[in-house]
């Protein structure tokens, strides 16, 4: 491998008769601007190695109208220094077959016809670069491509108008996208990256599939005028992915993803939206708007303690509109349990409150959580109704027999007990169970287990009845 320094560098970019560099260690002593002026049009390098000081490509006669002409090739080249591309207007910048670890790149072009990074595919280790890449104030004419880039750095791309971007098989650090304008696709997708934050964007059709957002992921007052897809996001761990007044004016899909926690506030959904078979252990939905019905569908969520009254209702509304009937019950008894704990809340810390109707309230929605889980689970109801029946008629078939002595090995015993059980689940029927005529109770003791267990008992076939109804609303 040749070495040379930075005026030999130069030289061979003005070259009329080299345009390919091969071979080449190129070591930077001092900082060194290069003037595209004098270079010539194309320049390629192919198993090169800069090192050194940075290295500034520029023009600094450019004006708003220079043409697009200049395009540089970076094949299997390992960079030790800082490269930066600035106040100039570059045909193509092209990184491909990148197998060597690189330092930081800076692009701050006026503008880009084609920007491509490519990793080389299928290494036997995978490659790590600790690269930091800065996208500024630059206006990229077709297209700007991330393929198999595996990063510890970060990712910055701010005010910047692109036509298509495509980041595919990557992983980052931290991502930051603001302020940009996305003419066509935007494809992020099968990447992995630990934070990231896009804010004050308009896109057009987004693909965020299959990606990982590791732990936190924000979109915060950006505009999405095509599909947006977020589909099959994968990390029920530890993502959180956060949506801030956002605007999404087509079909959006959420579907198959896999989140801790998916927040949404303050935005508004244009067209249908789908959250099926997306499973997460919480969610946040609030002050958000949907035009047109959002399907939710199979959505599995695993705690949902962690999820607010409103954000139940709101699903729950949803659910009614696609006539879901099921998941709609589901949610309704969420809904009553989130609003039991609230009401506990407000009893405690609210002291202006009208505690009186609250405690009633709260007592209703025992009662329901207590025989039937509101509503949906007719089992328990069944249950329940007998295990307070056997309760309360135990209670005064003591208090009415507690003058008589008990013979265990008495099977008679054993059938009085039995029939006036039978006797007394006819809940109209307030004569004694116990007697053979119809006759009353005449002690006030033996009344009070008698009327409450006939309520309690009443209020459990209702919640039996409620249960087994649930599927023909």
């Amino acid at each position: 491998m040749e070495e040379i320094n930075e005026q030999q560098f130069k030289n061979r970019l003005a070259s009329t008769e080299v345009s390919e560099h091969n071979d080449l260690l190129i070591n930077f002593e001092n900082v060194t601007n290069v003037n595209l002026n004098k270079i010539t049009l194309s320049n390629k390098f192919k198993n090169c190695k800069f090192k050194g000081s940075r290295v500034d490509f520029m023009d600094l006669s450019i004006g708003e109208a220079t043409e697009l002409t200049h395009s540089f090739s970076f094949d299997n080249c390992e960079f030790e220094n800082d490269v930066y591309f600035k106040d100039c207007a570059v045909q193509e910048i092209r990184f491909k077959n990148i197998s060597k670890p690189i330092k930081n790149l800076h692009l701050t072009p006026n503008r880009i016809g084609y920007f491509t990074f490519q990793c080389a595919e299928n290494l036997e280790k995978e490659l790590e670069n600790e690269i930091n890449i800065t996208i500024h104030n630059c206006e990229i004419v077709n297209y700007l491509d991330f393929l198999h880039l595996k990063s510890t750095g970060n990712l910055l791309i701010s005010g910047c108008k692109i036509n298509r971007v495509k980041i595919h098989d990557s992983k980052f650090k931290r991502i930051d996208i603001d302020h940009c304008d996305f003419a066509s696709d935007f494809q992020f997708t099968l990447n992995s990256v630990e934070d990231s934050y896009f804010k004050h964007n308009a896109f057009n059709k987004t693909n965020f599939s299959l990606t990982n957002f590791g732990i936190d992921a924000e979109f915060s007052f950006n505009d999405f005028s095509g599909t947006a897809l977020f589909e099959k996001l994968k990390n029920e761990n530890k993502t959180k992915v956060k949506f801030m007044s956002c605007n999404f004016m087509k079909y959006t899909y959420f579907n198959k993803s896999t989140l801790y926690h998916l927040h949404i506030d303050t935005s508004k959904f244009q067209e249908f939206t789908s959250f099926q078979e997306l499973e997460l252990n919480s969610i946040f939905l609030d002050r958000t708007i949907f035009e047109k019905p959002a399907f939710f569908d199979d959505i599995e969520i695993f705690r949902f303690s962690k999820c607010n009254k409103r954000t139940l209702r709101n699903i729950k509304q949803q659910l009614l509109r696609t006539d879901n009937r099921i998941d709609y019950d589901n949610f309704r008894a969420h809904e009553l349990n989130s609003y039991k704990e609230e009401l506990k809340t407000n009893i405690k810390l609210k002291p202006k409150a009208n505690r009186k109707k609250l405690r009633r309230d709260l007592m209703i929605l025992r009662l329901n959580s207590f025989y039937s889980n509101n509503g949906t689970d007719w089992v328990k109801a069944i249950k329940r109704t007998l295990f307070v029946a056997f309760l309360f008629y135990s209670i005064f078939y003591g208090i009415h027999n507690s003058e008589r002595e008990f013979d265990l090995f008495n099977t008679s015993g054993y059938s009085e007990y039995l029939i006036g059980l039978f006797r007394y689940f006819l809940l109209t029927d307030f004569h004694n169970p116990l007697a053979d005529n119809r006759e009353y109770l005449t002690e006030i003791w033996e009344w009070i287990p008698f009327i409450l267990g006939k309520i309690f008992i009443a209020i459990g076939i209702y919640e039996i009845l409620v249960s087994f109804r649930k599927f023909r609303r």
